[in-house]
């Protein structure tokens, strides 16, 4: 299954999630780059926090990620430390806690929650080899891989175990929007609540997590559709599918099975809303979800922006980059990058 997902600049973590994006409005600073350092610009291009840090992420909740001497840690909106570097990886701020690692004698990771002050949550399991992100005030941890699955509460107490189902072990498992994609022992693909209760709409050969209210689902080889409350509302016709965000969904036709690589390739990118009406035609060769109001497509070799009707909004002139967050585009021109804003003028 090939799906697509909006990615961001190239000096964030690889920890770094984009789902349930949680900021303080008005406080928009972005992550910039100044003679080996990198600190924050706002969204006129003006210094608000000076390079300082060897890399550097978005703020989520007020505190952002930072790395000094290869260790991680937490700053503020002022650009202090709120828990020095010392962690060995690191996911942001969700729901008041950020998932913390450290490098056990065996060189393994090994998980744990700190809240907005930098204490460590209570977790009743230790040696957690994975752990998610709070959402809907539930985590997932577990230990050996994908062994021994356990669900926390944001008290850091085993609300309930794993039973009966399997978790994906190719993405990372997370809530999204009150489900969480689980297989059964047939291997069927469906979803269990926040209580661990199955959802009980039905189950799928294979499917995706929900977004936008969406979720997708494989039929042989072609993709569609369903709502959640199982409904099919999209039928299984497209060659691949992304996720739904901001109401509409990239999808991708007429690709071909490349045999020696054993998997589909090429195909054209169009976009779709929720009824299936098709809202950009499928003329592009690679593009992203929307982002801000806008989608980041290639076309002729070269990148661009359309808005939500299919037009295009800046125009086709850019070599690579990444899609709007937060009012700002990363994006490479004449093979130097820079930030842009929604008219397309370079702020920095």
């Amino acid at each position: 299954m090939k799906y697509f997902k909006i990615v961001l600049l190239v000096f964030l973590f690889p920890t770094h999630q984009t789902t349930a994006q949680h900021f303080i409005p008005g406080n928009y600073f972005y992550p910039a780059f100044e003679k080996g350092k990198y600190g924050y610009i706002n969204n006129t291009g003006q210094w608000i926090i000076k390079p300082a840090f060897e890399s550097c992420d978005y703020f989520y909740e007020g505190k952002a990620i930072a790395k000094e001497k290869d260790k991680y840690g937490f700053i503020d909106l002022k650009g202090e430390w709120i828990t020095k570097p010392k962690y060995d990886s690191v996911k942001h701020f969700s729901e008041g806690f950020a998932a913390v690692a450290t490098y056990n004698e065996d060189r393994h990771l090994i998980w744990d929650f700190i809240d907005t002050t930098g204490n460590h949550l209570d977790i009743k399991v230790p040696a957690l080899s994975s752990l998610a992100n709070f959402h809907t005030g539930m985590s997932i941890g577990t230990e050996d891989g994908f062994l021994g699955c356990h669900f926390f509460n944001t008290k850091g107490e085993i609300a309930f175990e794993a039973k009966d189902f399997y978790l994906d072990e190719n993405k990372t498992a997370e809530f999204s929007e009150g489900l969480l994609h689980v297989f059964f022992g047939d291997y069927r693909s469906t979803f269990i609540d926040t209580l661990g209760n199955n959802w009980g709409n039905g189950d799928f050969e294979s499917c995706g997590d929900f977004h936008d209210g969406m979720a997708w689902f494989q039929e042989s080889t072609m993709f569609g559709y369903f709502n959640t409350s199982g409904e099919k509302v999209i039928p299984a016709v497209y060659d691949s599918v992304g996720n739904f965000s901001e109401g509409i969904a990239l999808v991708k036709v007429k690709m071909k099975y490349e045999s020696n690589a054993m998997k589909m390739i090429d195909g054209l990118v169009q976009y779709i809303n929720k009824e299936g009406d098709k809202i950009a035609s499928p003329i592009y060769t690679n593009g992203t979800e929307f982002s801000d109001g806008y989608a980041f497509v290639k076309y002729n070799g070269l990148y661009g922006f359309i808005d939500k009707e299919g037009k295009v909004a800046i125009d086709y002139q850019y070599e690579t980059g990444f899609n709007f967050f937060r009012g700002l585009a990363y994006v490479k021109k004449d093979n130097h990058w820079e930030y842009i804003n929604t008219k397309g003028k370079k702020i920095f």
